[in-house]
């Protein structure tokens, strides 16, 4: 938001192809870093150094697979196929349908990040659930 108040303060106006399909990319790439993060906050309790080793590798393989650095419709399809398992791949590709006049995503939609959000979300919740009912505040005392 800084960087696009810049652009607009600075430079002229800024406008998306898109706007209302970027703002819903945009609430799709939150919903899902929380079905994540919420997968992440119930494991935490019965496993702290896994899931700390998890979620930074989790994070870190994101960066390179998440597609922020190359565009889905230029590289070879063998790439593709080993990022598609990754919804923030998809919410990127889509963000640049939304945002680019001259972009179409060819090889990514919007559903599958909605499918593995709400996946994500129902079992985190459920994990949740499970774990306040049996964690318990000494497991945390000697760490």
């Amino acid at each position: 938001m800084m960087i696009l108040f810049a652009l607009h303060t600075f430079s002229g106006t800024v406008t998306f192809h898109n706007w209302k399909a970027a703002l819903m990319i945009y609430l799709l790439a939150w919903f899902s870093g929380f079905g994540v993060g919420l997968v992440f906050r119930a494991m935490r309790p019965w496993s702290p150094e896994v899931t700390r080793f998890v979620q930074q590798a989790y994070m870190r393989i994101n960066m390179v697979a998440s597609g922020k650095m190359f565009v889905a419709n230029m590289v070879p399809g063998f790439i593709i196929s080993m990022f598609d398992w990754n919804p923030l791949f998809h919410i990127v590709d889509q963000m640049h349908g939304a945002g680019f006049v001259n972009y179409f995503p060819h090889h990514t939609n919007w559903e599958y990040p909605l499918y593995v959000a709400c996946g994500l979300l129902i079992i985190g919740l459920m994990a949740e659930f499970f774990t306040t009912k049996r964690a318990s505040m000494s497991w945390d005392m000697g760490r």
